[in-house]
């Protein structure tokens, strides 16, 4: 009953801070962005300037900050800058990728030899710039130049989910690595010492929201030919069991945190208002295979019914109860 009283105190100031803060982080990163165009004489367009303002300003309060109250304290100011170009630097890379705006040498020449590389449109000259500083401003050199390798890799790789044949094993391995090192990355932005079993917080949250968006995704990557674990599943055990797995290897990581019992209940329910979210999407899958040994071909789901509505009142009730339930800890 005591952890009821707490989770339910804890809930609702995360849920009212999101809105304060988030509201915040789009004026912030509005405004940043501005002064970043007059500076750098080029224009974001339309698209990729809502896509970076609605990234950090989500982002702010479900990660960093959760992350942050680990060591007593939320984001500064600065750290918040770093996130703002962190964003910049994920949305441009995103347009190279996605979009073919780069050829694969230009992609790797941008992100490994900065220095010489000839910026020449708007968003080379964003990425570019971004890069160069982020590089210049983290204090461990080593290990961030590793994650961003790393993410670049998996970048790489993921355009073999075009490939009807890439197997299971390929797919979780460019899932948990993309996402994983993507917000691996983000953990040096802050100015906070952290530890091995901290570093896996960040890098199994990456995996699980990588995870998360193609549970979200699954009608938009059936559309476009994308080959996903959740796209391609035939039975909800298929993405099921690997998911929960890794919220199993999250809360492990959790108790291994160098903090107290308070401290680390409280980041534990910050993530599970994250990951929750995707357990959600998991619960639509199992009611659309309802008694039935297998799913229906999505192929030939309407829209729809493949589209998690989180303003549904059934569905914030449903990612509360997850909530709820996957937050515990238990003592040590």
């Amino acid at each position: 009953m005591f952890y009821f009283f707490r989770f339910g105190y804890a809930l609702l100031r995360f849920s009212v801070r999101l809105a304060w803060v988030r509201k915040k982080a789009q004026q912030h990163c509005t405004a940043f962005l501005q002064s970043f165009e007059k500076e750098h004489h080029m224009h974001f367009d339309a698209a990729t300037f809502r896509k970076i303002v609605m990234s950090h300003s989500l982002y702010l309060p479900i990660v960093n900050d959760v992350f942050a109250a680990l060591h007593g304290r939320y984001t500064s100011h600065k750290e918040q800058e770093s996130s703002i170009r962190y964003f910049i630097m994920a949305s441009v890379y995103d347009n190279f990728f996605d979009e073919g705006a780069l050829t694969p040498e230009q992609i790797r020449q941008i992100t490994f030899e900065p220095y010489h590389y000839p910026a020449a449109t708007a968003d080379e000259i964003a990425g570019r710039a971004v890069h160069l500083y982020l590089l210049k401003e983290v204090k461990e050199q080593q290990g961030y130049k590793e994650a961003y390798t790393k993410m670049y890799e998996a970048q790489c790789d993921s355009k073999k989910q075009f490939d009807e044949q890439v197997s299971n094993e390929e797919l979780y391995s460019i899932t948990t690595r993309k996402g994983g090192y993507s917000v691996l990355m983000c953990r040096y932005y802050l100015d906070v010492e952290a530890s091995a079993a901290e570093e896996k917080c960040w890098y199994t949250l990456g995996s699980i929201i990588q995870f998360t968006n193609d549970l979200y995704d699954i009608y938009k990557d059936l559309q476009s030919g994308i080959q996903t674990l959740p796209s391609r599943a035939r039975k909800v055990d298929d993405v099921a069991i690997l998911y929960e797995q890794l919220i199993a290897n999250l809360k492990n990581s959790i108790q291994l945190l160098p903090f107290s019992f308070s401290r680390k209940q409280e980041f534990s329910i910050g993530m599970a208002a994250t990951y929750s979210f995707g357990l959600v999407a998991i619960d639509q899958l199992k009611r659309l295979q309802g008694t039935d040994d297998f799913l229906p071909d999505l192929r030939s789901i309407p829209r729809k019914a493949l589209i998690v509505d989180m303003h549904k009142p059934a569905n914030i009730w449903r990612w509360m109860k997850f909530c709820y339930r996957y937050s515990k800890l238990q003592k040590n």
